[in-house]
């Protein structure tokens, strides 16, 4: 299989992340599952303990049954707030005029409520309202690598224009205290509340972020192991335990041919910027990369202080890495429904 790529240069001139205030640490997520159950968990390994999670509300909140009607509630409370102060903080160190943004692309797959958040924003911002909208939805994880790929797109067909990409999840409110599957527990302890935001320009910059190029890559026979499905109660979490393997088998081939297209290759590649999906997936990446054993060090230490947040994992892995002064070419990594593998050639300069 080939991937869909497209050629040409942006440059990211605002990102931005950001977490609701409450935390907790997977022991406390843990202790809290097993009081749902009305049972005693097994114990968990001491160095996953370690770990912390951002949450939009209280653990004994997120525990209880709630009618959907209840967690459409709860998301447009907590993901409004989230929302706005990813989109203001990245607008205003992007230094950019309101006027130029052209487009605005917001995802989210952690609910699901008509119009958009994007709509409620644009008046908001102070963006115009003639600005071209892009909602997000069913591409889960790898939206905020597809969500930079279409901004990319936009500014490449409209080089005067600009365009903002936010993502903000809420995955902890999509619990589901009657599923005892082993999805919705591995779920429970891996993911975590977030939001991330970039503005994006045509052209070079002499220091930041540039984005070479995007791609994506369809492996259909993975649809069943990731994804949302909407039942009676809300939406309920399919996370298979055959990701992994899923993850391994194809991601080499989708790599090499997406930068192929792309005129380099994978030992020109000086990070590589993984979602943060969790351990399995960190090994599953590694193993089919041949990654050294610290190669994604920084994608892993991003999971351990802020979890999985879904398509807004991203924007803290490059967040991340800028911070950590880690310049050259980064090759980035989302994996969405379908199975979507969703890739981007970055270059930071510092």
């Amino acid at each position: 299989m080939t991937p869909k790529t497209a050629t040409g240069d942006g440059r990211i001139v605002g990102l931005a992340t950001a977490v609701p205030p409450l935390t907790a640490s997977v022991d406390e997520v843990w202790d809290a599952l097993g009081k749902a159950r009305g049972r005693r968990m097994p114990k968990l390994q001491s160095d996953e303990g370690a770990r912390t999670r951002h949450f939009a509300q209280p653990l004994t909140s997120l525990m209880e049954r709630r009618t959907q009607s209840q967690q459409t509630d709860a998301y447009l409370e907590h993901a409004r707030v989230l929302a706005r102060q990813v989109c203001c903080a990245a607008l205003e160190r992007s230094q950019i005029d309101l006027a130029d943004i052209g487009l605005v692309v917001g995802v989210s797959c952690t609910g699901v409520v008509l119009p958009s958040l994007d709509a409620e924003l644009i008046p908001i911002l102070g963006l115009h309202p003639g600005v071209a909208r892009l909602p997000i939805t069913e591409l889960g994880c790898g939206g905020g690598v597809a969500g930079l790929a279409r901004a990319l797109d936009y500014i490449r067909a409209y080089p005067d224009r600009a365009a903002l990409v936010f993502a903000v999840e809420l995955p902890s409110l999509t619990f589901q205290p009657d599923d005892h599957s082993v999805d919705n527990l591995i779920a429970a302890i891996v993911f975590g509340d977030g939001a991330g935001a970039a503005v994006l320009r045509a052209g070079d910059m002499p220091t930041g972020w540039t984005v070479e190029h995007c791609g994506t890559m369809l492996v259909p026979e993975g649809a069943r192991h990731l994804g949302y499905e909407l039942r009676d109660g809300g939406l309920r979490v399919v996370l298979s335990r055959e990701l992994p393997q899923m993850v391994e088998a194809h991601l080499l081939e989708a790599v090499e041919s997406f930068l192929a297209v792309a005129g380099t290759t994978l030992a020109e590649i000086d990070l590589v910027a993984a979602h943060p999906g969790g351990p399995g997936i960190f090994d599953a990446i590694e193993r089919a990369l041949r990654l050294p054993p610290d190669a994604l060090s920084t994608s892993r230490r991003v999971f351990s202080e802020d979890g999985n947040a879904s398509s807004a994992g991203i924007f803290f892995v490059l967040d991340a890495a800028e911070k950590m002064r880690s310049s050259g070419r980064v090759l980035a990594i989302a994996f969405g429904p379908g199975l979507s593998i969703e890739l981007a050639l970055l270059r930071l300069t510092l």
